[in-house]
């Protein structure tokens, strides 16, 4: 259940960018693509990454 929630919360964010930036009509063509990103980035903030495993740090 969580997920569905931080999905939609991060989709509404999505949203709400796109209409400020490309107006209401654009962000609604945008919608789909706007539900996949956000599943996508609440995929990858919960993803669990094993206690061994040391984080990308790049210089």
């Amino acid at each position: 259940m969580r997920q569905s929630i931080d999905q939609e919360a991060i989709y509404q964010e999505l949203r709400r960018r796109a209409v400020a930036e490309f107006g209401e009509q654009r962000a609604a063509e945008l919608e789909e693509f706007l539900q996949t990103a956000a599943l996508q980035v609440a995929e990858v903030e919960q993803a669990d990454a094993h206690p061994d495993l040391e984080p990308l740090l790049h210089s």
